[in-house]
């Protein structure tokens, strides 16, 4: 389980610096998100958009402190 929360929120950290368009950032987390959600339960789906969107907000609050 801890596996794949360090994974999602990396993600979400990698779209943070890679998508300078926050929009396709949002549309990129979705997607993976019902990838994840149609292969593995629904719910799991719901998770991994919350640790996506974790790791990029992190990372959005840190880059603009510094």
């Amino acid at each position: 389980m801890f596996f794949y929360f360090i994974l999602f929120f990396a993600i979400g950290v990698i779209l943070r610096y890679f998508s300078s368009n926050k929009i396709i950032a949002l549309g990129v987390i979705i997607s993976i998100a019902i990838l994840w959600g149609i292969t593995h339960k629904y719910i799991w789906g719901f998770v991994s958009m919350g640790e996506m969107f974790l790791g990029y907000f992190v990372c959005m609050m840190m880059s603009e402190k510094l």
